[in-house]
């Protein structure tokens, strides 16, 4: 029996993680401005590296989570392919806020299917 554990943590890493991307533009230039009033690099290449970990993290949940509930009546496949493609997108430069648009919408798909979840596996 598939649980429902692996589609509440795509539900929410794909709103939060799609919110943070929608808004990681505006994280990354005050990082920038941080460092030029400081003087360093490590405010920006922070920012970076938490948002590229992110980006790939959501990648990875629609992969695996496409190939788990594979078969399965009660989640569709559209949250997966919508997080696998939100993630792909945002790994392209300047496109991160529309991949952040694209995985808020497959997190949400994820979190109206746990309702489904009380019903049995057909």
């Amino acid at each position: 029996m598939k649980t429902k554990n692996l589609a509440l943590t795509n539900g929410i890493v794909g709103l939060v993680g799609g919110i943070i991307l929608l808004f990681g533009g505006w994280f990354v230039a005050g990082g920038a401005l941080s460092d030029a009033a400081t003087g360093s690099a490590t405010s920006t290449s922070g920012t970076v590296a938490l948002l590229n970990i992110l980006k790939i993290a959501i990648l990875a949940l629609g992969i695996i989570a496409l190939i788990y509930y594979k078969g399965d009546s009660r989640v569709n496949t559209a949250p997966g392919v919508l997080l696998i493609v939100g993630g792909a997108i945002a790994l392209i430069p300047f496109l991160g806020w529309i991949g952040g648009i694209i995985a808020i919408i497959g997190g949400s798909l994820y979190l109206a299917a746990l309702k489904n979840f009380s019903r049995p596996q057909q």
